[in-house]
C-alpha cells in the first residue's frame, strides 16, 4: 500500500471511530413496564438476571421515561386496552400487546398495535416472541438488552438483520455510485459496537483501543470484500454480486461477534 493509501485508510479508520463513539454515547433506555392479567408472573420471567427495576409491574401512570410497555390481555381487547395504547402513543412509548388464550371469533389486537403476541392456553408466556416484539419497538434496543439479558438473543438479530440489509442496499448502490466500500465500513462497525455494548454495558467500558480494532477490522473487510465482488461479477450482475457479497459478509461478521461469548463460556 503507498503512503498516500495509508492515509486514506488511517483518516478512515479515526472517521470510524469518531462515529462509534457517537453512536454509542451513553442513553438512559428507560424500563419496560408490564400490566395486566399475570403481569407479575411475566415481570419474574423477563427480569431475570436483569438490573434492578429494568422491569416492573406497573400501569398508565408509570408510562413517562418508559422503553416499552407490555399490556397482557385476556379475552379481546377492551376500553381500557384501547386508552392506555393511545395514552402510550402520545408519549411516544410502543406498546406490546400479549393476548392469553385467543379465540377465533375474538377481535385481534393488531388493530391497537403492530406488536403482538398471542399466548395459547398451556404453553406459557413465548418469552422468545415477546423479546423479539420488544427488539422491534425499543428506540435503543441495545442499550435496554445491556441491562435485560432476556432480550439480548432478539436484539442482536434485530441488530444483525437490519445490518445485513441495509449492507445489501449499499452493496447495490455501489455498482452506480461507486462510493459503498466506507458506508459498508461504517455499516459493519457500528453494528459490531452495538452487538458489543450489550455484552459489556456502556460505550466508555469499551475505551479507545477496543473501539480502533473494531473500526480496523472494518475498514480491512470492506477491502477485502471489494475484491470478492469483483470476482462474482464474473458470474452475478454488478448489483446483484455486489449486494450478495455484502450482506453475507455483514451477517458473517455480526455471527462471529455473536458467538464469542459462547464460545469464552466454561464447558460443562
Amino acid at each position: 500500500m503507498t503512503a498516500s493509501g495509508l492515509r486514506s485508510v488511517t483518516f478512515e479508520t479515526r472517521n470510524l471511530v469518531r462515529a462509534m463513539k457517537d453512536e454509542l454515547d451513553p442513553v438512559a433506555p428507560g424500563r419496560i413496564v408490564v400490566s395486566g392479567m399475570l403481569a407479575e408472573q411475566l415481570v419474574r420471567q423477563l427480569s431475570a438476571g436483569a438490573d434492578r427495576g429494568a422491569v416492573i409491574v406497573g400501569d398508565m401512570s408509570q408510562l413517562a421515561g418508559a422503553a416499552a410497555v407490555v399490556q397482557v390481555i385476556a379475552g379481546e381487547p377492551s376500553s381500557a386496552d384501547d386508552a392506555l395504547v393511545q395514552i402510550a402513543d402520545r408519549a411516544g412509548v410502543p406498546v406490546v400487546l400479549v393476548q392469553l388464550w385467543p379465540q377465533a371469533d375474538w377481535t385481534r389486537p393488531f388493530v391497537l398495535s403492530p406488536f403482538v403476541v398471542e399466548c395459547r392456553a398451556g404453553e406459557g408466556f413465548p418469552l422468545e416472541e415477546i423479546a423479539g416484539r420488544l427488539a422491534e419497538a425499543a428506540e435503543h434496543a441495545p442499550a435496554l438488552a445491556s441491562r435485560i439479558p432476556a432480550l439480548r438473543d432478539a436484539v442482536t438479530r434485530s441488530v444483525v438483520h437490519g445490518a445485513t440489509v441495509r449492507a445489501a442496499l449499499l452493496g447495490a448502490a455501489g455498482s452506480r455510485t461507486g462510493a459503498s466500500r466506507p458506508l459498508l465500513a461504517l455499516e459493519q462497525a457500528r453494528m459490531l459496537t452495538r452487538l458489543r455494548a450489550m455484552e459489556t454495558g456502556a460505550a466508555s467500558s469499551e475505551g479507545l483501543p477496543v473501539l480502533a480494532c473494531v473500526a480496523a477490522a472494518a475498514v480491512a473487510s470492506s477491502f477485502a470484500l471489494r475484491g470478492v465482488a469483483r470476482a462474482a461479477r464474473g458470474f452475478l450482475p454488478a448489483p446483484l454480486a455486489n449486494a450478495a457479497v455484502a450482506a453475507a459478509a455483514t451477517w458473517a461478521l455480526g455471527e462471529a461477534l455473536r458467538r464469542l461469548p459462547e464460545s469464552r463460556s466454561p464447558s460443562v
